[in-house]
């Protein structure tokens, strides 16, 4: 098993230069839509090391808090993904206690979930690839698959993720064109190797290594422990400066005779590094490893030269590190399966929460008695299936964006499976209502999409219901660049305003104003400032409420339920006629608070904390045009309407 170890850090530089030259575009997208979120990052072995060098990016770029974590680690604590967004990271992607632990974090609904592997379609990205909402970045190494050891694959995931968070945040500090710029190499890599062998020469008369690290070289220190573990080299402890001075210290004053130390320093921390060196007995050999680069510049770098030193200590002890030779109890070990073995009982519990009602619970604030209200949202969700079950509808509106569209892709294009589902309930008869905060746009998506035969049983709310039609009407929406009286007070302070130029991207029309980030700023920061503006410069009675990428300010009066007011108005039926409503954004201030807060509401993400409606019973890890496609594909038409025949067991957990 394995290859000669040397031979992989020979194959570092074509890595670096692959991973420098990568398109990157869709990890960006994807960790721009984490930025805002706490973070798990899921790894084990040398991409724990990855996750660990995540973390400090996340924490410094995003200012959020981060956490590298074991796929042990969140099987057991799963439930800490319905608030976070969770990172897997993986060489091959095949491994099974990574694939047990992204189908535990499925189940229980990340806010996002990302995927990145070192090889084009693993299992793990194959799995991931089934629910929408996640994201998948794999490609596959010129240097193919690791040793025993993570070499390459840990490098390339390393740049790719320092590159993205530069570019994401227009952080000055580029990382040098090539490998040798990187490592600072006067000629050749030999060279290099050859200086590293000569300083570590120290070293090698001691079996014990204490290495103390900052924060930017935290990773690297983890590597070097992790990979002297797994090849056998020698024990290693590891320590930040500060932590050793709280009584690690003590090791050296039992263990001087047979213990060294490594001290690993950037330019923020090399005094401190070099006074406790200082202070250490003499008769201990202490070697400091600078890494002159800028924040994580002195990251990587420290790395790669760990890499290297792992590949020197193995010289040293008889032991390549690539190919150490793996024992049979070792295999069996690696290949036990942890989610049969982790004691889960598998009888049926007929008190088990369902999906639904654990979303509903979710909503509620973090301090109230969930337990309490767990026996309350149950007899809530029994009477709202049965409720559901028992109407016939005549109509239905949905959301637009993240509902009948996949607003990632920003195009606001049709999903071409929901445009087919909408055919044949238009074919059928019925009626559809069509709420969005977008204008001509959609009118556009919507005719190119749909034959003209049923667009005058389309009613489309443009900007949030401010500007209602048929979509058969060419004089709508009105898409000229004045409000109406209420918001020009807004409209014109943020006209005004030069500091909310640098903050805002603002669109103005009759009903609303829609503002969006010119900068990296999250969205209920961008709605709080928002707010501020608009009840600072207008009455009583103006409505500001976010979408997934923007905020909208709304006149009085403007509301997305319009439309299915409207739809029941101008139905055949009687005027009693029941309209099913569906969105994403249920919950305040989502901008599908007010539609889904009709008796009979559906949400595909985001729900409402009103136990009486605003439910999602979509199954687990179902997300936006997903959930509305399984919600589609169990409606049944009938001379009567439409009935929602949606299967129980789809909606529950265990």
């Amino acid at each position: 098993m394995g290859k000669p170890y040397f031979s992989e850090l020979e194959q570092l530089e074509e890595t670096y230069s692959f991973a420098m030259e990568m398109d990157i575009q869709r990890l960006i997208k994807a960790i721009s839509a984490s930025i805002f979120l706490p973070l798990l990052v899921v790894g084990s072995g040398g991409s724990l090391t990855v996750a660990r060098l995540i973390v400090s990016l996340h924490q410094h770029f995003a200012r959020m808090i981060a956490k590298p974590v074991t796929p042990l680690e969140l099987f057991e604590n799963s439930r800490v993904a319905q608030k976070s967004a969770i990172w897997f990271m993986s060489a091959g992607g095949r491994n099974a206690d990574i694939q047990a632990a992204i189908r535990s974090a499925i189940s229980n609904e990340p806010q996002r979930l990302l995927v990145t592997c070192a090889r084009t379609g693993s299992p793990l990205a194959t799995f991931a690839s089934k629910y929408n909402y996640t994201d998948v970045f794999d490609f596959d190494l010129p240097s193919k698959r690791d040793g025993f050891l993570a070499t390459n694959s840990l490098l390339a995931f390393t740049i790719l993720f320092v590159r993205a968070y530069i570019d994401i945040f227009g952080n000055p500090g580029k990382l040098p064109p090539n490998f040798r710029g990187l490592m600072g190499f006067e000629s050749t890599q030999d060279r290099f190797l050859g200086a590293l062998r000569q300083q570590c020469r120290p070293l090698w008369s001691r079996e014990n290594l204490v290495v103390l690290f900052g924060s930017k070289t935290e990773a690297a220190a983890y590597d070097l422990e992790s990979k002297f573990t797994e090849a056998a080299l020698g024990p290693v402890q590891i320590s930040d400066f500060r932590n050793f001075a709280h009584g690690r210290h003590h090791w050296l004053a039992k263990r001087e005779e047979s213990s060294a130390v490594i001290a690993l320093t950037t330019i923020k921390d090399r005094r401190l590094a070099q006074k406790t060196l200082s202070l250490l007995p003499t008769g201990i050999p202490a070697v400091e490893f600078h890494f002159p680069g800028e924040q994580f510049i002195a990251s990587i770098q420290a790395i790669v030269t760990m890499l290297h030193i792992v590949g020197l200590a193995g010289e040293v002890r008889g032991i390549d590190p690539g190919r150490p030779g793996v024992p049979e109890f070792g295999r069996r070990i690696y290949n036990l399966r942890m989610s049969t073995h982790m004691g889960v009982d598998s009888r049926k519990d007929t008190n088990a929460i369902t999906l639904a009602e654990q979303r509903k619970l979710s909503a509620l604030p973090g301090s109230c008695d969930k337990q309490g209200q767990a026996v309350f949202l149950r007899q809530a969700y029994q009477f709202f299936i049965k409720q559901l079950k028992g109407v016939c509808f005549s109509g239905i509106v949905f959301d637009y964006d993240d509902t009948l569209c996949d607003n990632r892709q920003r195009s606001g294009d049709l999903n071409e499976h929901i445009a087919k589902e909408l055919l044949r309930l238009l074919g059928a008869g019925l009626m559809i209502g069509i709420a969005t905060g977008r204008g001509k746009s959609v009118k556009m998506v919507l005719r190119e999409a749909i034959s003209s035969v049923y667009w005058e049983r389309i009613l489309v709310g443009y900007y949030n219901g401010g500007d209602c039609a048929p979509l058969s009407a060419d004089n709508h929406p009105d898409g000229t660049d004045a409000t109406c009286p209420e918001l020009t007070p807004i409209a014109d302070a943020m006209r005004a305003d030069p500091r909310l130029h640098k903050l805002f991207e603002v669109t103005i029309r009759r009903p609303q104003i829609t503002v969006e980030a010119s900068s990296v700023i999250p969205i209920p920061t961008l709605w709080s400032l928002a707010n501020e503006v608009a009840h600072k410069y207008s009455p009583s009675g103006v409505t500001v409420l976010t979408s997934g990428h923007s905020v909208d300010i709304l006149a009085p009066g403007v509301t997305k339920r319009t439309i299915g007011r409207m739809l029941s108005a101008i139905h055949h039926s009687s005027p009693g006629a029941r309209i099913l409503c569906i969105g994403d954004k249920g919950r305040w201030p989502g901008n599908d608070f007010d539609l889904l807060s009709e008796p009979f509401s559906l949400s595909v993400d985001e729900v409402s904390s009103d136990p009486a409606t605003c439910w999602n019973l979509a199954p687990a890890g179902y997300r936006g045009i997903q959930a509305t496609l399984y919600y589609l594909e169990h409606m049944q038409l009938t001379p009567e309407g439409l009935l929602l025949n949606l299967p129980a067991s789809k909606g529950a957990s265990s």
